[in-house]
């Protein structure tokens, strides 16, 4: 395959990847898809799975009707204009996060459906970061061999595709939306959010120090993912279903 036509199968699978992602408030239909790719590698790619416990749990946090937004109401609930000044402000951040969850997902899509078609052909590693395009034939490999990797491998295959994401798309879009905050104590409660998913023990609890820091994301996502070796796959499959 030339490499112009390896490009057109690149491209027609990432807008076939918006398309399927819909709007950046879509994000239950984006976490339907991500949950197909995770079925469709038997388990394998399980980046897909933790990323959307974190868009499950964004959803509830950082939308006004969320837990922060309750918090902002109480804060400013003698002061109605403030209150919806704030509310205001908290709902485009919103926006913004879910935008950039979107892309998360283009991202993800793209990568898993081209590899799977096309990971073998002479120019992948020119459209797929080549230490992704490695992880990703891994997981090909294993899933058409009926075969599942170990946690150790699984954990690698993440790490790749976490790096890939936080470092060309996630970083970008939070200082994107960042730089558009004005209020010095909305961005301090955006910034240090108690993050738990639903397949965390009870008493686990992530405590941000600065969510806009790249190196501390990743660090809780792979303890994230420890969390999730230890518990099982099964449970943190079936753990997606207790979101409200």
């Amino acid at each position: 395959m030339s490499n112009l036509t390896l490009r057109a199968a690149y491209d027609e699978t990432k807008a076939f990847a918006r398309d399927l992602a819909g709007r950046p408030s879509d994000i239950l239909q984006r976490v339907d898809v991500h949950h197909a790719i995770y079925l469709d590698s038997r388990g394998n790619h399980a980046f897909p799975l933790i990323a959307l416990h974190g868009a499950l749990w964004g959803k509830g946090f950082f939308e006004t009707s969320g837990k922060l937004g309750a918090l902002i109401a109480y804060r400013y609930f003698l002061d109605k204009d403030e209150k919806a000044k704030r509310l205001a402000m908290l709902d485009g951040f919103a926006e913004g996060f879910k935008a950039v969850n979107r892309e998360v997902f283009v991202d993800t899509y793209t990568n898993y459906h081209f590899t799977k078609k096309h990971g073998r052909e002479a120019g992948a590693g020119a459209l797929v970061h080549p230490d992704l395009l490695e992880a990703l034939n891994e997981v090909h490999a294993a899933t058409a061999a009926d075969r599942e990797l170990g946690d150790d491998r699984k954990k690698h295959v993440f790490l790749q595709a976490l790096r890939f994401e936080q470092e060309i798309t996630v970083a970008p879009g939070i200082e994107h939306e960042l730089a558009k905050f004005d209020c010095p104590i909305l961005r301090a409660l955006c910034m240090k959010p108690v993050v738990r998913f639903s397949y965390f023990p009870t008493w686990r609890r992530f405590y941000f120090s600065n969510f806009s820091d790249k190196e501390e994301r990743i660090e809780k996502a792979i303890r994230s993912f420890d969390i999730a070796a230890y518990r099982g796959w099964g449970d943190v499959l079936t753990a997606m279903n207790a979101y409200a």
